[in-house]
C-alpha cells in the first residue's frame, strides 16, 4: 500500500503560524481539551507534524495526530477552500468544520458511540469561512464488513430511536471494536424523527448490505420503505444520466466522421 504524504510547505503558508496572521483566525477548543490544544501554536505544531496520513481527495485532506499518548483525526475540508458557493452559504450554514463538530457534540452528548470533537480552526473573511479544520478522538475497531450487518442495523435503531438519523449508512462507515459498532462519518447526520427519513435510512444500508431491513425489522412491503426505495432508484438514475451527460460535454464529437472521398 502506496504510504500517503501532503506538502508540508504549502500548509505551512495556510497556517497561522505568526500572531499577525491570526486576526481572520477562530479556533474554539472544546473544554475538555483546552489543556491538550493550548492554543494557535499549539495546534497549527500538531497539524504541521501528523503522525500519519489517512486520506487525501480532492474534497479532504485527514491526518492522525498524536497527543499525550492520544490519537486524534484532524480533518481539513478542500471543499470548503475550493468552492465560493460553499464559501458564501457558510453565512448562515458556518464552515463545515463547525457543523461537524456541533453534530457530533450533539451526538456524543445523546450517550451515542462516536467520536468525540476537540477543536475547531477556521480562517474567516467578511463573515464567510475560508478555510476549515476540524479534530476529534480516533476511535479504536476495524471497518465493519457485511457479517456485521445485524449489528450496523441494531446501531442504526439506536440511533433513530435517540432522534437521529445519519444519512449515509454504509457499512464501510461503522467501525467493529469488542464486540460493539462504534458510528463514523456523522458529518451529515441530523436531529429528525422523520419516519420517512429513517426508512431511508434503512434503504441506504440495505442496498449496501442486503438483507439489513430485515435485521432492522422492517418489512420490505411497508409502504413508506417502499416509497424512500423508489425515491433512491430515481435519484440514482438522475445521477447515471447526469454523468452520461458530463461525459458527452467534456468529449464532444468532433463532426469530422470517417470521410474517404477524394
Amino acid at each position: 500500500m502506496a504510504v500517503l504524504s501532503f506538502d508540508r510547505t504549502e500548509l505551512e503558508r495556510q497556517l497561522p503560524l505568526l500572531e499577525e496572521e491570526r486576526k481572520n483566525w477562530q479556533l474554539h477548543v472544546l473544554p475538555a481539551w483546552q489543556t491538550t490544544f493550548s492554543g494557535f501554536d499549539h495546534v497549527c505544531r500538531s497539524l504541521l507534524h501528523p503522525r500519519k496520513v489517512l486520506q487525501q481527495t480532492q474534497y479532504s485532506l485527514v491526518l492522525l495526530l498524536e497527543q499525550d499518548g492520544r490519537q486524534f483525526i484532524a480533518k481539513r475540508s478542500l471543499t470548503q477552500e475550493r468552492r465560493f458557493w460553499t464559501q458564501l452559504t457558510s453565512l448562515y450554514r458556518k464552515g463545515s468544520a463547525t457543523r461537524m463538530m456541533r453534530t457530533l457534540q450533539q451526538m456524543y452528548e445523546d450517550g451515542l458511540p462516536v467520536p468525540e470533537p476537540v477543536l475547531v480552526l477556521e480562517k474567516k473573511r467578511w463573515g464567510m469561512t475560508l478555510v476549515s479544520w476540524g479534530v476529534y478522538r480516533y476511535l479504536e475497531g476495524e471497518t465493519c464488513r457485511f457479517e456485521h450487518s445485524a449489528q450496523i442495523a441494531e446501531t442504526l435503531q439506536s440511533l433513530h430511536a435517540k432522534g437521529w438519523i445519519h444519512r449515509d449508512p454504509h457499512v464501510w462507515n461503522f467501525l467493529f471494536h469488542q464486540g460493539q459498532i462504534r458510528i463514523l462519518d456523522c458529518e451529515r447526520a441530523r436531529p429528525w424523527t422523520s419516519t420517512y427519513a429513517q426508512m431511508y435510512d434503512v434503504v441506504l444500508l440495505d442496498k449496501c448490505s442486503p438483507g439489513s431491513a430485515a435485521f432492522y425489522g422492517v418489512s420490505t412491503d411497508n409502504r413508506v420503505y417502499r416509497l424512500a426505495k423508489f425515491q433512491n432508484t430515481q435519484l440514482q438514475r438522475w445521477r447515471r444520466a447526469k454523468r452520461v451527460i458530463r461525459f458527452w460535454r467534456k468529449n464532444p464529437a468532433d463532426g469530422k466522421g470517417d470521410d474517404r472521398s477524394e
